[in-house]
């Protein structure tokens, strides 16, 4: 009996330890056979689901060449291209004829390309490279670097209607915008409100808006025959109807600020927007309202905006967009590094550049130092050549059509060009002083000749000037017909165009005051 009670609690206590011991790791599995519905179920998933890069500039205003800022090297049309061929894996659009590397295979993958390259407006006036040669330069090179479309920006018709339409076919992009009409049918521009871009098998409806204040920030008469829908009911009109048409996502590229489109967004979460690119302000912004992404990456090709979307197809379609990652990336390099530039946009350029210094580049003065865009004394050193070329009691000016600052060194008509790029004429005006000090309220004006000061106006050496009396004023057509907020017109529907455009009085009053390296001109 002990013998069989021994045996019974030795074979327990080897039956407990057996259990007690680790389990053996499992092996692999088998390998599952590809099996027809098996291989039919995966591509069905990867059909349905696709990623495309959206990539956004706005206002890039003819800024071809670079520019060196703090030694690091800025922006430049080659360089962006170079940019994102390498970080973005873009393609580049069509070579010039005649290139030495026209005959080259396209890069590999860019039968079916993965980005989109959009442009919030404005993009031909600007420096005399572009705005010398009415826009063209700028044109070619974004068919080169492959813009799909832009908005419709407020100064597209800058050099007039047919300009605008051979830019357009020489840049290959669609020009945008819900809320431009033609009353006049003969006027009209061809200007889509939305237009669908299919890549690798994602489709996304690109709706386009131009600014409503646009007749108040261009030359009116040269948008004859249209007429700008106030921007939201455009917008509610469009989107919709870019859903309709099949898209997959639905991005919105606006000339137009982030702070003025962020309340629309907020009141429309329905649109189910995946982006929004605004422009205009020339503003660095990125902002979300209530998950869309609003992102102004600012002006002169000196940064872009990287939108990558991904969609699943098989959601309804207001739902498709599963993520959305935005940057705003620099286009800059060290100065002295190797520049990723796309040589055949470099040489196209330098083409340009070599014309324009040789038909403006003739030195007719010498600045002592660099005075920015938005410094007083620049303003008033032109407006006060209008001035004393038009025997006029006070010229005015504004901010916003000075376009760039004046470089330290040389000055040529290309640089004057590149300072007043727009085709501007002086009108010359009579208004009262209590008038005038109305005018110069605006926060753009800048005044030679007198001042406002606590509300009245001044001569140059601060005495009052009565309220009642009459003073010529000379200023520039877009500032006399209400553009910037000017009321110069309502105030006397008689002025006079002089016929003189705005540049011509500052090269000859730098012609006859030779300025020199040992005696340099100083407007401070």
């Amino acid at each position: 009996m002990k013998s069989s009670w021994r045996l019974a609690l030795l074979l327990g206590s080897l039956a407990a330890c057996a259990a007690r011991e680790p389990a053996a790791p499992p092996g692999p599995p088998p390998p599952r056979a590809i099996t027809p519905d098996r291989a039919a179920a995966t591509a069905r998933d990867l059909a349905t689901q696709g990623r495309v890069t959206l990539i956004f500039t706005s206002d890039e205003h003819g800024w071809l060449l670079p520019q060196v800022d703090r030694a690091r090297v800025r922006g430049g049309a080659a360089e962006a291209l170079g940019q994102w061929v390498r970080d973005e894996d873009h393609c580049p659009g069509p070579l010039f004829p005649g290139d030495p590397e026209a005959s080259l295979p396209a890069p590999r993958g860019c039968a079916d390309p993965g980005t989109i390259l959009l442009s919030g407006g404005d993009d031909f006036t600007g420096p005399a490279i572009s705005t010398h040669f009415g826009g063209e330069p700028m044109a070619r090179a974004m068919r080169r670097m492959g813009y799909a479309a832009a908005a419709f920006g407020n100064h597209e018709l800058d050099f007039g209607r047919d300009r605008f339409a051979s830019n357009r076919a020489a840049a290959g992009a669609t020009w945008l915008a819900a809320n431009l009409h033609a009353v006049d049918p003969a006027r009209d521009l061809g200007v889509e409100p939305f237009h669908l871009f299919r890549r690798r098998g994602v489709t996304v409806g690109v709706v386009g808006l131009a600014t409503d204040t646009t007749l108040r920030t261009a030359m009116a008469s040269r948008f004859d025959g249209l007429a700008f829908e106030a921007e939201e009911p455009a917008l509610d009109r469009a989107i919709p109807a870019a859903w309709a048409a099949g898209a997959d996502a639905v991005v919105v590229v606006a000339h137009e600020c982030p702070d003025r489109l962020e309340p629309v967004i907020a009141r429309h979460p329905e649109w189910r927007l995946a982006f929004v690119g605004a422009g205009h302000c020339h503003v660095v912004d990125d902002r979300r309202v209530a998950g869309v992404p609003i992102v102004s990456p600012g002006w002169r090709l000196e940064r872009y905006a990287r939108v990558r979307i991904a969609v699943d197809r098989r959601r309804p379609a207001p739902d498709r967009v599963v993520s959305t990652e935005v940057a705003i990336v620099e286009v800059a390099h060290p100065a002295g590094a190797a520049s990723p530039a796309d040589a055949p946009l470099a040489r196209d350029v330098d083409r340009y550049r070599v014309r324009v210094d040789a038909e403006l580049g003739r030195p007719i003065g010498f600045a002592r130092e660099a005075v920015s865009r938005g410094d007083p004394a620049l303003a008033r050193f032109l407006a006060g050549t209008w001035r004393a070329s038009l025997g006029a009691d006070v010229a005015v000016i504004n901010t916003g059509g000075i376009r760039q600052g004046l470089p330290a060194g040389p000055i040529t008509r290309a640089t004057l060009l590149s300072i007043l790029p727009f085709e501007n004429q002086l009108v010359t005006c009579s208004i009262t002083a209590a008038e005038l000090a109305a005018e110069l309220a605006n926060g753009e004006a800048v005044a030679v000749g007198a001042r406002l000061s606590a509300g009245r106006i001044v001569d140059n050496a601060g005495r009052p000037i009565p309220p009642e009396r009459r003073l010529t004023v000379a200023t520039i057509d877009f500032l006399y017909l209400g553009g910037a907020g000017f009321g110069f017109q309502r105030l006397d529907p008689r002025g006079r165009d002089t016929g003189v455009g705005w540049r011509a009085p500052v090269v000859a009053w730098l012609e006859a005051h030779p300025s020199t390296p040992s005696q340099p001109l100083a407007l401070r």
